[in-house]
């Protein structure tokens, strides 16, 4: 779809930080392919373009075979640099002769009104029995333990994350973000076992239809 012009109606304050952030402005656009205009907040688009990249994530990383997705939830604090987070964990998996292949980290806001990070991370196949994590994949950060599990259905998490809210921390605050590119495990690597039906995720689906 073509952008055809964009206006606001009103604008963001810090009086709705760590909040569920508001529309304010109203796109127009023209649908190429059947010349139609068609309106959406600017809310409407951000959630539309953070749906294609979770989804194209758990796609990339759908084969259980292959990834072992791990999720991490870490209350949020303005101060944090996840940075080091990030460093400390790929410092454990490659000491642990593993590597972090891909990430998604959400901004989400609780019931309570608790602002957390939900980070999803992909790594090279690891057979976990239960529901414990190997110890290098328990995490802490800033003293405290993160909360850390296995995600056991793909197209459950996904979906889960899909319809969030989006947070407002204020202007030039990120409250989504992803690995800038995912690395990929060969086939010829994967152990050749006869695949089941529900070794994968569903296909992505053509979500521009959800705005029309």
């Amino acid at each position: 779809m073509k952008h055809i012009f964009t206006y606001p109606f009103s604008r963001r304050t810090n009086i709705e930080i760590k909040s569920i952030r508001k529309a304010t402005s109203v796109k127009l656009y023209e649908d190429e392919t059947n010349q139609r205009w068609v309106r959406f907040t600017d809310l409407e688009v951000l959630k539309y373009h953070r749906e294609i990249k979770i989804k194209d994530f758990f796609q990339t990383y759908a084969c259980r075979r292959r990834y072992t997705l791990i999720e991490y939830v870490i209350d949020y604090n303005e101060s944090d640099k996840l940075d080091r987070f990030f460093f400390a964990l790929k410092k454990a998996l490659k000491e642990n002769g593993s590597e972090l292949l891909g990430y998604i980290r959400l901004v989400d806001i609780g019931k309570n009104g608790g602002v957390h990070h939900h980070i999803v991370v992909s790594i090279p196949y690891i057979n976990i029995k239960g529901k414990k994590l190997p110890q290098h994949l328990k995490r802490t950060f800033n003293a405290q333990r993160v909360h850390g599990e296995l995600v056991e259905n793909n197209n459950k998490k996904m979906n889960y994350y899909i319809p969030k809210e989006i947070v407002e921390l204020g202007l030039n605050k990120r409250v989504f973000a992803r690995s800038r590119k995912y690395k990929e495990i060969r086939l010829n690597k994967m152990i050749q076992n006869p695949q089941n039906s529900n070794d994968f995720a569903p296909a992505v689906v053509n979500i521009k239809k959800t705005l029309n």
